[in-house]
């Protein structure tokens, strides 16, 4: 039967693997959901996220699916891509670093897909001042994370040398100059954001209707935002419009193109569940594979750490075989950490006991039999009297009388007797 101490420890193992599974299950259901993930991200399953249509277009015939987690002038291509920006906002700032690889790779044959966050209803002026800085205050620190503490010292170094400068003027003039707005970046491109009239007393729901009848797409979608395109350079060809509102366009861009749509509810989980328009979606991905999926603009960005290099290497099992070896040790000195049993005794509670000389008895009834006892006496006695002759000569006597009987009439007790008082009267 089984101690308990060990029943113990059985038990608090037990208790530890299954929070330990109870809890690894609550991730996993929370990350099969998405909904950590930010709106339209593709690894988001929920309604408001687009896991969907990557999942989708991965299983459609020679075209690959991706999704990049690294800095804009960091992802690498082998050649033209297809590169999605799904529910990006139109406060959103660039860097220039990234104007550049983006113009590159559009320039060189790849294809933007740009679906815009949708907005409500037409904000406020303070409202759209509060957008903007809180998106420059957003970029300014995913950037700072990217250059690392070299860059960091530089910056630092450059603002020591303009000492004529406020430090709110000199960060104001910095963030200017480093950091591109979407809308400066819309001038370039020959176009401009806008929002459309908000309709008093009625839910905003509107439909956007296809430019040309009869095309390959379709005739009429719903429209669940207020933002729309204006000031469109002839290089612009309107697709949809919202009434009169331009809300999706296109255009060539280099040898490539860059296609814009102001909702992104039409590639969203929850249109493609109730309200698919494969036509739309079509158009939008009229592009060379692979397609790509940034993630980056979500702030879901590729870490260097033990977890990403164990997945990138496919060290699952060493992982899984570490963790093993640990919760083995810990179940084998899971005795140790438990407090020993103590028994407790009443102040009342007499124990009983021996002493010495009985436990001397016992040992010598389980070590020397009763027949050589006389004759282990005499040899210790001999040692003890080995320089007092006499007394050894009165020991060898009684001894030799005793020895002299039949085996049937000694007595070693008597004998042993005998002896004590010999020598006790010479002493």
């Amino acid at each position: 039967m089984l101690g308990k101490p060990l029943v113990r420890a059985f038990l608090a193992v037990g208790l530890v693997v299954a929070f330990i599974a109870g809890l690894s299950r609550l991730f996993v259901l929370r990350y099969e959901v998405g909904d950590i993930y930010p709106p339209y991200s593709s690894l988001r399953a929920d309604p408001l996220g687009t896991k969907a249509l990557a999942a989708a277009l991965g299983e459609l015939p020679k075209i690959e699916v991706r999704r990049n987690f690294k800095f804009l002038p960091k992802m690498h291509t082998d050649g033209p891509v297809t590169l999605v920006y799904a529910g990006v906002t139109h406060h959103a700032f660039w860097t220039e670093d990234e104007l550049t690889a983006f113009n590159e790779l559009v320039l060189n044959g790849s294809r933007a897909v740009f679906t815009f966050y949708p907005v409500a209803s037409p904000p406020t002026d303070v409202q759209e001042t509060l957008a903007k800085d809180q998106a420059r205050k957003k970029k300014r620190e995913k950037t700072e994370t990217e250059k690392g503490d070299d860059q960091k010292k530089k910056d630092a170094r450059d603002k020591k040398d303009q000492k004529k400068k406020d430090r709110k003027t000199e960060r104001e003039d910095e963030d200017r100059a480093q950091y591109v707005g979407f809308k400066k970046v819309a001038e370039r491109w020959g176009f401009a954001f806008d929002y459309l009239p908000e309709e008093k007393g009625k839910a905003y729901d509107r439909h956007a209707a296809l430019v040309e009848p009869g095309g390959h797409m379709e005739s009429d979608i719903s429209w669940h935002s207020a933002l729309y395109f204006r000031d469109l350079k002839p290089q612009w060809k309107v697709l949809y419009m919202c009434g009169t509102m331009p809300v999706v366009i296109e255009r060539k861009y280099g040898n490539g193109s860059i296609i814009l749509m102001a909702d992104s509810f039409p590639i969203s989980n929850e249109a493609l569940r109730g309200e698919r328009h494969p036509k739309l979606i079509a158009r939008l991905f009229d592009g060379p594979t692979p397609i790509v999926f940034d993630e980056e603009h979500n702030d879901l960005r590729e870490s260097s750490g033990i977890a990403s290099l164990a997945r990138k290497y496919q060290l699952h099992g060493v992982v899984a075989g570490l963790v093993l070896l640990a919760i083995l040790f810990v179940w084998k000195n899971m005795a140790r950490f438990i407090p020993p049993y103590q028994t407790k005794v009443s102040e009342t509670t007499v124990v009983a006991g021996k002493e010495s000389s009985e436990g001397f008895v016992n040992l010598l009834r389980r070590s020397v039999h009763p027949s050589s006892i006389f004759g282990i006496c005499f040899a210790e006695w001999r040692k003890t009297f080995k320089g007092r002759p006499r007394e050894l000569a009165q020991v060898e006597e009684i001894r030799a009388e005793e020895e002299a009987r039949p085996s049937r009439e000694r007595d070693p007790l008597e004998t042993y007797r005998a002896i004590s008082r010999a020598i006790a009267r010479k002493v």
